[in-house]
């Protein structure tokens, strides 16, 4: 009984000391209140901490389109079968949101994940277990289309005293994928990962970070359940917040409009490769006609509400 007894204790006093001294908080005694009155977007986005993009307003008929979650944003490839900016705009959910002088989160595109506790002992095995789970979709999508990549880069950012203990930024992580695409004009770097003379030119790539996770949280129903019911939240916001990097620059011939709804179309197809837990938020390019996304799975969550 004693030998029982002490390997609980030791058990429970390693796990103690692990949240400890990865700075982890163990949030998950709250569960999250879904606002029925507010779309899945924006309560996906407010569940991970966000200051969430605003519901645009629409008719009962559009709700009933924009609820649907099989909207493809496939570009230059229209196909009239599919449910896209053919057959149903996307002009209503365009809000002109004024942007006042700082940059908000709903401003730039990044990952909300909400990895589950069972799958990792620590937050920075979490991060470990999402960047792995994030080249894998990367690569899919790359197989798909038949696209030539260049080698997968991924490790750690750079921290240093000012940022760790100033700042209280935690540590980061990030991944890269540069790819080839003829129809823009993207080769493969030449003279290594990163070549000046060629920094104007077409340039395909997939770049992500973030940072590890500062809390667990309880995994809301709307993510999906796991074991543990308890998940690591990387965010969006913030410091320690994610980002995600256009994927389509100086594309040859090409406008901006063009190149964000080739953005669109990556992303999506990246997100049908990921885990239920792991979102991608694009946010809003009004000027070019786009609306603030949230990606599951390549399922789309448009912000809108009912009027």
């Amino acid at each position: 009984m004693n030998s029982l007894l002490s390997r609980s204790l030791s058990i429970v006093f390693t796990t103690l000391l692990l949240t400890a001294c990865s700075g982890v908080r163990d949030n998950s005694a709250k569960s999250y209140t879904y606002h029925a009155e507010h779309s899945i977007a924006w309560n996906i986005s407010n569940a991970s901490g966000m200051d969430p993009f605003s519901d645009a307003q629409v008719s009962h008929s559009q709700s009933e389109m924009f609820s649907r979650t099989d909207y493809d944003f496939t570009f230059p490839i229209v196909e009239n079968d599919k449910l896209n900016e053919a057959s149903l705009p996307l002009t209503p959910l365009l809000q002109y949101r004024p942007t006042g002088l700082g940059v908000e989160e709903w401003q730039t595109d990044g990952i909300l994940a909400w990895i589950p506790t069972e799958l990792a002992p620590t937050p920075e095995a979490a991060s470990l277990v999402l960047s792995d789970k994030i080249e894998s979709a990367v690569l899919a999508t790359l197989k798909e289309s038949k696209r030539k990549h260049g080698d997968v880069r991924k490790g750690e950012g750079y921290n240093n005293w000012l940022g760790k203990y100033v700042f209280q930024t935690n540590e980061s992580r990030y991944l890269v994928v540069k790819f080839a695409d003829k129809d823009t004009g993207c080769e493969l770097p030449k003279n290594g990962y990163y070549d000046p003379a060629s920094q104007n030119s077409p340039t395909c790539g997939f770049y992500a970070s973030f940072h590890d996770a500062e809390k667990i949280v309880r995994t809301p129903d709307f993510i999906g359940a796991n074991a543990t019911g308890k998940s690591y939240l990387i965010r969006h916001d913030g410091l320690n917040g994610s980002h995600l990097s256009p994927v389509f620059i100086n594309s040859a011939g090409q406008s901006d409009a063009k190149n964000q709804r080739m953005n669109y179309a990556f992303m999506q197809q990246v997100s049908r490769h990921l885990p239920a837990w792991v979102i991608i938020y694009l946010s809003p390019e009004e000027d070019k006609g786009l609306p603030a996304v949230v990606l599951q799975q390549g399922k789309v969550h448009f912000f809108f509400r009912e009027k």
